[in-house]
Formats: structure tokens, C-alpha cells, sequence
């Protein structure tokens, strides 16, 4: 650029005299006099900085010492860089260290060598001889050097590093050294020191060429410190410097401190989502502020344990109102993070266990859930390794449909996307016994056993009993009249408070007594409840029936329905009936609860079922029938049965009136009331119990060795390991055989017990067959109660005010809640260590 004004120069003698030219744009031109003068002085200073600096032969180990080393041990070499004007620390190791001791206890020569490490990391030799010296003894940053070789040129202006960049600012204020970035003053680029002595692959620029990108330096700094790279790699030289004894511990300590400082914070959080999802409750409020009354049980519950817990209380005060975009680990994205790692944890948990004890059985159920989707509860039961059967809870699935080919591909699915092999299952229960699960022809469990002909179908015993009670009660008038009375009762009473109290007065006078239940429509043996609080409270119903129909100031239809229903309580018919089902329900209800149990084979159906049908037939004898008779008269105001209308045949021409015989009274009753029930039990008693009879028939041998001669084991033991050819082997008749002789002075157990006992003495050894076999009876099912219970833990976690969960968050609190147990179970370090594995964090976790 031309300047605005020229002067001429004014000569003196060779030199110009120093002459300023102010420039169009402001700037100062020096004149030659003057850029001469600079330079001299610029050369006198450079001159005086070698004379006061040492000789570059000082920085090196003498040609002697060289020679006397060579001459020790040859194999052990001096290593320089030649080119490095610069070198940190000479050392002379002694390498006896790292020599084994001989077996010759003279003292053996010592050999010495000589290691250097360059200033500049880019002249670093990188050898594990150059890596453990640095993990001994530390690098040097370089960080108090002038930067002027970092010059780098961007369009609009010359950056250069900054010693900032070597520290790092924490969201509390704090300041961290980064102790791990290393300036190189030849290139004029900063290194990461860890990865450049472990990352062999050179992923990043920061181990490969350097990096110099000062416009971006912090977020590049941060993004790299923060990769699973360099924490790997940090981690790397702390158990490096660990066994080697570090003496330079600043990095590591700083690595540590930041690693417990969010180790704790998560510790809390995971503590806090294990206590709620366990029990089904929901996480997230309206809104995500602490101090908030809508934020939510997770909130809640970090705020109720920062009272307590001085850490989280200055970790929420710090970090808890900063908002989105900063990390504190308390928002709802972790911790939705933590339930699916938890529920992925459990899962994988539970599939481990099958592969391992691999006999198994699969028991499927479906509901709609509040938002009207079709949830198919997904059960597998099997054997633990303590020989007590279990049933785990994997997951629902949605909308699979209620044909058998739709269920059949659904749970075929299910079992390969766990890598579950069909070959191993040896038992199913479809839900209900309903025809499209229950089909020998075309239903789930035939297109199920044409995979596999030995997974046998059981059909749940409890829903079998819930059918027997329902078949009985529509096998006469009478009771269908009896329970629609109770459900009446009940209805009248609870449709008004003024009645409910009036009630409760009566009740009162009773302390035995027992207030109105309704029935249920799904469990028939809990109508055993409404059966007993009528028989019970008889005449406290009676006289706040009679309470209400005196009281002139209720309602005509009040009163006209409390009559009514007075009318029929006062009948002998409702008293016996009352009695009667009071006993029958009482077992039916105590039989149905066991057959819930998970601890149950099919042996153990097959002697309820037995016992029930034994005690309906003892029911038809006449004394226990008059004992019930005399029962109702005592709660009955009449005293007599109930006479029907007499209906007059036409007599044919061949016989006359004196012929006939009209049942009356108490034989009427008994015969075409109370001994129809007690038939109608027996016969759907015998048919469900035939359902289980045969596959019983085959094991059923193995839980009474001791009662059987030795031919009729070993006959059992054949057919037996016939049907299981795959499973067991040849030897199995002379196990049962010599299991029988063990098993003489013992008392008698059950092939449950038998199954504990081989495992808690460690007899499976040897008894194998034996234990393959029971293993193969107990995992079989013998009721669906499982996945009732998961659609009641269904009910609690998808509820109207969640109606739009997705499946898989749904799948993941279900198997939480369900499985509560595994869940107390799990490590929190385990948790935290995949928590950090996963991606990478914003804040710096153990890996490893």
C-alpha cells in the first residue's frame, strides 16, 4: 500500500537517519537505519544467551561410561535421539530388577542401562521400555514454554495455544488440570501422553498427528476426554503405574476422584429407581424442578434422601436446577436409561438359568390391558439348581391375537429371539383350557407338540376346580336362585350408606360376625367368603332387614325389597343351602390355594383331586345330610320345605292312581337338590382329574420306591426311559433300584423333596437318570396362576394415567416389579459399569 506522504531521506555518512512514515491505514513503516539497530541488538542477545548456556556434550553420558556399559552387557543399548536438543531425565535403571534369580546363590553381575526420554513427545520412542519409565516417573507438559510455534492461521486472524487449555472448569466453579495434554514445541502441537503410548491404532488426532485447531480447542479437548478411548487408556496407565509403583500419581488421583465423585451420585439414583420400580410406582411428575410438589415419586425420593445424605443434598443444590444441557444425572433420560439396563440384566439373568439347568416349561395367559390391547403374559418354569421349581416372568406381547396359528408363531418367536431351544421344553399350559389353546387337533398346544411330541400338555387344576364349582352350581334351580340371593343381599346393603350402617349397628352386637362380601366372577372358591358371612351373620341380616321394613320414613321400594329379601332368608331351602355351600366352598377355596403354590407338581393335583372327590361321595350319607337339616332349621324361621303345586296326570287305562309315589318334604329335597350337587361335583371331580392321571402314572412311581417290589421298578423305570429315550439313559432302572435300597431307613418323601434332597446332599452325582427324570415332572406346570399375577402388577403399572406407555418400557417395569427379587439382587456396580459402557458419558465412569 502506498503511503500518504514521502519524505526524501537525509543521508549521514553510509546510514540513514531513522525516518517514520505513517502509513494510509494507520500503521508505522519503519525506516532501514532503524530495522538495522534492531537487529544488531536482537544478534547481542542471542550471543549472550549461548555463552551463559551449557555445551550440548553436558546434556550426554561420556564415552567412557559408554564403553564400560557396552563391555558389562552388549545386549542392553543406549537409547538417544540425536536429533532432541532437549531431554528430560537421565537415568542409569539397573536392570537386575527385571533378571529371575538363578538357582546359583552367587552374586551375579549387575547389569546397567542408560534411558532417555525426549522433551518433545513427538521424538518419543514408543516401545512398553519407554512406557514404563514414563508410568514411573511422569512427562513433562511443556507447558511453561513459549507457544510461538503453535501459530496457526485462520481467515480472519493467527491463533496460538493457550495455557488455559490446560486446565480444565468444572460446572461447580472448580478447576481440574488436565494433566494428560502434553505441548510439542517442534510441531507445535498438543498430544493426549495415554494415548500415545497405548492407543496403537492412532484413532485420534491427538495420538496420531497432533492436534492444533485452537479455534475449537475446548470443545475438541472436552469431546476427547470424554471418548471411551482415552478413559480406556487412562485407565490402562493407572493399573500400569499400579504395579509398576508410580511415583507421579497427580493424573490418577484426579481420574479417581472424578470416577467416585459420579459413582456416588449414581449409586443414589440407582438405589432410588430399584425402590420404586420394584413395587410398580411411577417415576416422572408434571414437571422435573426440585422444591416442586408435582415432580414426581423419583424426584421426591432424591429430595427425601438428600435430608439425610449431605452428599446429594450439595450435588442437587449445585446441579439440580441448571437445567437441560448440563449434566447432573438426575433427569428422566438416565434414569430410563438405569430401569432398561436393570430389565435387560434380569432378563439375561433369567435365560442364563434356563440354559443352564435346560429342562423347562412355558406358560402362556392373555388380558386386555386399560388401553384395550391384548397382552400375552409370557411364563417359563424350571428347576433351580437347589432343586425348588421356579416360574420367571419374561414379558407380555401385544396384540398376538386369539387363533391357535397367531399364538403358535407369537411363542415360537419369543423362544429363538432368546436363543431358548424348543427341543428342551417339556411341559405347557395354554390359559382357560379354552379350545383354541387346548385343541388336541389344531389348538396351541398340538401345533406346540408337533415341534417337540414330548412337551406334555397339563391344563391348569386351579381354573379346572374354578369350572367344577361353577358345573355344581348349575346343576339345580336351587342354587342358582341361592347365589343370585347372595349377590342381592349384598347389592341392597352397599347401594345406600343409611343401610350399610344400619347394618354395621347390627353387626356390632356380634363380635363372630362377618359383614356382606360380594361373589366373584372369575375364582368360584372365593364365593366362600359371601357363603360364610351369611352363615355367620344370619340374624344380624335378619334384623336389619326387619329394622328397615319397620322404619316408616324410608322409601315404598326400599321397604318392598327388604321384605322380599326377607321372605327368602326365612325359607329352609336358602338355610340349607347356605349350610351346605359354606362347607363345600370352605374345601373347594383351601384346595384352590394350594394348587396356586409354585412349589406343586402334578402328584401333588392328583391326591387333592382325590381326596375332594372321596369327600363329596362321604357327603350323600343320609346322617351328614340330616345334620345339615338340622343346621338350617336353627338359622330358618320355617321349619319346612316348600310344597309344590301337585300336577295331575292323565291316567292311561292300564293303571290306576294308588300306583303312583310323589317325593314330599325332606326326600323331595334330598334327591333332587342336595344329592344332584353332590353327583354333579363327583363326575367333573373324575373328569379333570383323568387329565393329569396319566402323565402322573408314568413318575408317579419315583416318590414311592420303598412301597414297590424290585420287578415292578424296574417294569415302571422302562416304560418310563422309553418315552424320554433321548433323555435318559439305559442305567435308569438300576438307579431307581439302588435308590430304593439308599432310601429303606428313611422317612417317605415326595418327588419334591426327593429333587431337594439329591441337591442339597449332592446325591445327583450319583443318581443322574434319576434326576433328570424328576427334574423333567417337577418343571411341568401345574396351574397358571403366574401370569394372573402379572396382569394384577399389569393393572398397577399401566393405569389410565399411563394408558400410553410403550411396550417396551411396559416389558421392562413389569419384569422389575414381577421379579423384584433378582432386582435387590443386582450389584450396583454392575449396574453403573454398563451404565458407563454403553456410550459414552458426559462425565468420566469406570469401564473396566
Amino acid at each position: 500500500m502506498r503511503p500518504d506522504t514521502i519524505l526524501p531521506p537525509l543521508l549521514c555518512g553510509d546510514l540513514y537517519v531513522g525516518i517514520i512514515v505513517i502509513m494510509s491505514d494507520g500503521r508505522k513503516r519503519l525506516s532501514g537505519s532503524e530495522y538495522g539497530k534492531r537487529s544488531k541488538e536482537k544478534n547481542r542477545k542471542e550471543q549472550e544467551v549461548i555463552k551463559r548456556s551449557k555445551k550440548i556434550n553436558s546434556f550426554f553420558i561420556s564415552k567412557s561410561i559408554d564403553n564400560t556399559i557396552n563391555t558389562t552387557n552388549t545386549s542392553n543399548q543406549i537409547i538417544v535421539d540425536s536429533d532432541s536438543s532437549f531431554v528430560e531425565n537421565i537415568k542409569i535403571i539397573d536392570d537386575s530388577e527385571n533378571i529371575l534369580p538363578s538357582n546359583n546363590n552367587n552374586t551375579s553381575t549387575l547389569s546397567k542401562t542408560t534411558f532417555c526420554v525426549p522433551k518433545d513427545p513427538i521424538d518419543w520412542i514408543i516401545n512398553n521400555t519407554t512406557c514404563d519409565y514414563i508410568v514411573m516417573h511422569g512427562f513433562n507438559q511443556n507447558k511453561n514454554l513459549n507457544f510461538l510455534n503453535s501459530k496457526r492461521q485462520y481467515n480472519d486472524v493467527n491463533r496460538y495455544l493457550t495455557i488455559s487449555l490446560f486446565e480444565r472448569k468444572l460446572l461447580n466453579g472448580e478447576k481440574c488440570l488436565r494433566t494428560w495434554l502434553v505441548y510439542s514445541e517442534k510441531k507445535g502441537c498438543v498430544f493426549c501422553g495415554p494415548c500415545l503410548l497405548f492407543d496403537r491404532d492412532n484413532y485420534s488426532q491427538f495420538s496420531k498427528d497432533g492436534f492444533n485447531d485452537w479455534k475449537n480447542a475446548e470443545s475438541r479437548v472436552s469431546q476427547h476426554e470424554n471418548s471411551t478411548k482415552h478413559k480406556s487408556n487412562l485407565i490402562t496407565l493407572k493399573e500400569r503405574a499400579n504395579t509398576l509403583g508410580t511415583i507421579n500419581v497427580s493424573l490418577t488421583k484426579q481420574l479417581d476422584e472424578h470416577i467416585n465423585y459420579w459413582e456416588n451420585v449414581l449409586r443414589r439414583v440407582v438405589a432410588a429407581v430399584k425402590a420404586l420400580s420394584s413395587r410398580g410406582l411411577p417415576l416422572r411428575g408434571h414437571n422435573e424442578k426440585f422444591g416442586s410438589t408435582q415432580n414426581g415419586n423419583y424426584l421426591m425420593a432424591m429430595e427425601l434422601i438428600s435430608e439425610f445424605d449431605p452428599f446429594l443434598a450439595e450435588h442437587i443444590g449445585k446441579f439440580g436446577q441448571r437445567g437441560s444441557g448440563h449434566t447432573n444425572y438426575l433427569s428422566s433420560t438416565i434414569y430410563e436409561e438405569i430401569i432398561q439396563l436393570m430389565a435387560d440384566k434380569i432378563r439375561q439373568k433369567i435365560i442364563d438359568e434356563i440354559k443352564t439347568v435346560k429342562y423347562y416349561s412355558i406358560i402362556v395367559d392373555s388380558s386386555p390391558d386399560i388401553s384395550h390391547v391384548d397382552q400375552l403374559s409370557f411364563v417359563i418354569r424350571y428347576v433351580q439348581e437347589n432343586g425348588v421349581p421356579i416360574e420367571r416372568f419374561l414379558q407380555f406381547l401385544p396384540n398376538t391375537g386369539h387363533k391357535a396359528i397367531e399364538l403358535f408363531d407369537s411363542v415360537t418367536k419369543l423362544l429363538n429371539s432368546y436363543e431358548i431351544e424348543i427341543e428342551n421344553c417339556r411341559g405347557q399350559l395354554p390359559y382357560d383350557n379354552a379350545r383354541n389353546m387346548s385343541g388336541i387337533y389344531s389348538g396351541l398346544q398340538a401345533r406346540i407338540k408337533e415341534l417337540n411330541p414330548l412337551i406334555e400338555y397339563v391344563p391348569c387344576s386351579a381354573h379346572s376346580l374354578n369350572l367344577v364349582g361353577s358345573c355344581a352350581a348349575d346343576s339345580c334351580d336351587d342354587t342358582l336362585t341361592y347365589f343370585s340371593l347372595l349377590q342381592t343381599v349384598y347389592n341392597f346393603f352397599s347401594s345406600s350408606t343409611n343401610r350399610w350402617e344400619i347394618l354395621k349397628t347390627q353387626l356390632k352386637n356380634n363380635p363372630e360376625s362377618k359383614t356382606v362380601k360380594t361373589l366373584s366372577n372369575t375364582r368360584w372358591s372365593s364365593r366362600d367368603d359371601a357363603c360364610k358371612s351369611l352363615n355367620s351373620s344370619w340374624n344380624e341380616i335378619r334384623n336389619a332387614l326387619i329394622s328397615i321394613t319397620n322404619n316408616l320414613t324410608e322409601k315404598a321400594t326400599t321397604i318392598n325389597e327388604a321384605r322380599s329379601i326377607l321372605n327368602k332368608l326365612d325359607s329352609l331351602e336358602t338355610a340349607f343351602m347356605t349350610v351346605l355351600w359354606s362347607c363345600l366352598l370352605d374345601r373347594l377355596n383351601k384346595a384352590s390355594k394350594q394348587l396356586q403354590s409354585v412349589n406343586i407338581d402334578v402328584s401333588v393335583i392328583v391326591d387333592i383331586y382325590d381326596s375332594l372327590i372321596e369327600y363329596t361321595k362321604s357327603l350323600r350319607n343320609p346322617i351328614i345330610f340330616n345334620e345339615y337339616e338340622n343346621k338350617a332349621k336353627l338359622l330358618s324361621v320355617v321349619k319346612e320345605y316348600k310344597k309344590s303345586r301337585k300336577r295331575v296326570r292323565k291316567s292311561f287305562h292300564d293303571e290306576t292312581r294308588n300306583q303312583e309315589q310323589e317325593l314330599e318334604g325332606t326326600d323331595k329335597f334330598r334327591v333332587k337338590t342336595y344329592t344332584v350337587i353332590l353327583d354333579c361335583l363327583t363326575n367333573e371331580l373324575e373328569d379333570r382329574r383323568a387329565a393329569y392321571f396319566l402323565f402322573n402314572s408314568r413318575f408317579s412311581f419315583l416318590g414311592k420306591l420303598t412301597e414297590y417290589s424290585v420287578d415292578e421298578i424296574m417294569e415302571f423305570a422302562k416304560n418310563l426311559q422309553n418315552v424320554y429315550k433321548e433323555d435318559l439313559e439305559e442305567d435308569f432302572p438300576n438307579e431307581c433300584i439302588h435308590l430304593q435300597a439308599h432310601l429303606k431307613n428313611k422317612d417317605k418323601m415326595s418327588i419334591l423333596q426327593l429333587c431337594k434332597w439329591l441337591k442339597e446332599y449332592g446325591f445327583y452325582e450319583m443318581y443322574p437318570n434319576i434326576d433328570i427324570a424328576i427334574r423333567i415332572f417337577v418343571c411341568t406346570p401345574a396351574a397358571n396362576c403366574s401370569t394372573e399375577r402379572s396382569f394384577s402388577c399389569l393393572k398397577r403399572i399401566k393405569t389410565y394415567l399411563r394408558s400410553q406407555i410403550k411396550q417396551e418400557r411396559l416389558n421392562s417395569m413389569a419384569i422389575l416389579t414381577i421379579e423384584s427379587s433378582l432386582l435387590v439382587s443386582l450389584p450396583y456396580e454392575d449396574i453403573i459399569k454398563s451404565f458407563a459402557n454403553k456410550t459414552a458419558r458426559r462425565q468420566l465412569l469406570k469401564l473396566k
